[in-house]
């Protein structure tokens, strides 16, 4: 830093030169203050010569033994140090010094009248001698007060000269520094607040502060120069950001129309147009592989542009192309890659929906199948059976055949009506199976479609979720709840049934069909009848237990009980 001018120098030498000039005058007081010490004590001994002369003039007219004592004393009073000092004091004038001189010459002439003891003689001079005494007495007095005079001159008027002097270094302090350092805080105020372009500074000064003012106006267009740039890059990731939000509302918004259930051509071309008008697209392609009827174009082709594509996929599955021609400002293309795999997704999951739903088919058909087998099928073949035994009795001609006959028509009848019963079952359970999904209607349904078959009163309590049970697996729960209905309906002679399902002590999922009747005496079946080889058969598929019992109480119990996660 070449400082050629130092603000702090100068102030330190003006504060240096007021305490020398300080010092100064401070001594020059002192010195006229200490010799005005020892006016008094002049003053008083000049006096007292006055005395001491009219006292030798007694002496010698009525004491001469004492005249050479006083003789002697008035000697030591006249030979002083104080008055001595009189010829080497600074401020004594010349004619107060020949005052004394003269004093001194006229008193020898006195003091050889007292040696002579000329009395008369002394008697006639004395009073010009004091005269003489007074106008030294009053020389000196008027010395005195004269010095103190100075003496307070001299202060005032360095007094004055000092508060000039401080005045004129705070007023240069004012300016050179005050002035200066308020200016800089006021442009550092602004800088503060944004406002680089700050009140002019005094930067050609060559002190400390100058210096100061030059640097700090060189900070403050750095800052700006950098502040400048800061808000370019803000506006710049601002923008980005306000891209890439709208590419989130954008790819948000496609999301929520693409996992809607039904995926159609018409759904798909909606999501097209957002994406063409989001991303400032000037034509916009879907090719869908194995579905060319779902193809969307989109906008006006251009020859001067190049397409730009992304393929569809989803796991190493190829199902379609993305292309488009961009338009200004280019779209990102990572949001073109997120769109292709949202359309991916879709249309993965659409395709696996179908197949799901086809698989769901089939699987419907198959139980339809196994539950005509189960039912149907044995009741068509007993009733063959009989039909054969029917035609071998009617080709004889006796009565025995005849009844025998007769009896076989009314185990058809009656094959026939457990026939149509079991269908009306058949067809009930699977029109509540598609229809409902909630375990505890499904359960009052059942229930419901065989009150009008006994008068015995049957109530429902269901404590399980609906997710405990897949479509196939409701199936099978219902059949064997219906079938431990039944045979409770048929047999228990009972006065309550009720049905259950629950949670029970040990955490396991349990199904329950109680009754309060006679109870059920084997498990054996009669031959012709499976309901219950048929509920076992079941259970297996529900990878359940069954468990038939009586009840202490009296009547009998199925308990179903199921794994937490049926499979």
């Amino acid at each position: 830093m070449n400082i050629t001018r130092s603000v702090s120098t100068r102030i330190a030498h003006y504060l240096f030169l007021i305490i020398i000039f300080a010092g100064t005058i401070t001594s020059l007081s002192l010195v006229i203050i200490e010799s005005n010490k020892s006016d008094a004590e002049l003053i008083n001994v000049s006096g007292s010569l006055r005395m001491q002369s009219y006292r030798l003039l007694y002496m010698m007219e009525y004491e001469p033994q004492n005249v050479e004592t006083a003789l002697r004393q008035y000697r030591l009073s006249l030979h002083s140090y104080v008055l001595m000092d009189l010829k080497d004091q600074l401020f004594a004038p010349d004619n107060v010094k020949q005052s004394y001189r003269e004093l001194i010459q006229r008193w020898k002439q006195f003091e050889n009248y007292v040696l002579q003891n000329d009395q008369a003689s002394y008697r006639n001079e004395i009073a010009s001698y004091v005269n003489q005494l007074d106008r030294f007495v009053y020389t000196l007095q008027r010395i005195s007060e004269q010095k103190l005079t100075v003496a307070v001159m001299v202060i005032l008027i360095s007094l004055l000269l000092i508060v000039t002097m401080v005045s004129y270094v705070i007023w240069y302090t004012k300016k050179q520094v005050v002035n200066p350092l308020h200016q800089l805080a006021q442009a550092g105020m602004q800088v503060q607040m944004g406002h680089f372009n700050h009140i002019p500074l005094d930067i050609q000064k060559n002190d400390e502060l100058g210096h100061l003012a030059k640097v700090f106006t060189q900070m403050s267009s750095e800052l700006r120069r950098v502040y400048s740039n800061l808000e370019g890059k803000i506006n710049e990731k601002t923008q980005k950001l306000n891209q890439t939000n709208r590419t989130l509302a954008m790819l948000y918004h496609c999301s929520q129309q693409l996992n809607e259930t039904d995926i159609d051509r018409n759904k798909l071309s909606q999501v097209m147009q957002h994406v063409m008008s989001s991303e400032h697209l000037r034509a916009l392609e879907l090719i869908i592989h194995g579905a060319e009827h779902w193809n969307i174009h989109l906008g006006t082709v251009s020859d001067s542009l190049s397409w730009q594509q992304t393929e569809i996929s989803v796991d190493d599955n190829k199902l379609g192309l993305l292309r488009w021609q961009a338009g200004l400002p280019c779209p990102d293309p990572r949001s073109m890659e997120n769109i292709a795999q949202l359309l991916g997704r879709t249309l993965y999951f659409n395709r696996m929906q179908r197949q799901q739903q086809q698989l769901l088919l089939m699987e419907e058909r198959s139980i339809i199948a196994r539950e005509l087998h189960d039912s149907l099928a044995q009741v068509l073949s007993f009733l063959q059976i009989q039909l054969t035994l029917l035609k071998y009795n009617l080709n004889k001609e006796d009565q025995q055949a005849k009844q025998a006959s007769l009896n076989i028509i009314k185990d058809f009848e009656r094959a026939l009506s457990d026939g149509y019963i079991q269908l009306r079952e058949l067809l009930a359970t699977f029109r509540l199976t598609v229809q409902e999904a909630n375990l505890t209607v499904a359960l009052e349904q059942v229930i419901d479609s065989l009150r009008n078959q006994t008068d015995i009163p049957m109530s429902v309590s269901c404590t399980l979720p609906s997710q405990t049970f897949n479509p196939q697996q409701l199936v099978h729960a219902l059949q064997i709840i219906r079938e431990a209905v039944l045979n409770a309906i048929k047999h228990s002679k009972g006065s309550l049934i009720e049905v259950i399902a629950h949670i029970n002590e040990d955490g396991e999922n349990e199904l329950l069909v109680r009754d309060n009747g006679i109870g059920i005496p084997t498990l054996e079946e009669p031959d012709g009848h499976y309901g219950l080889n048929i509920m076992q058969e079941r259970c297996q598929q529900l990878n359940a237990k069954l468990n038939i019992s009586n009840r202490p109480e009296g009547g009998t119990e199925v308990k179903i009980t199921l794994p937490n996660a049926v499979s």
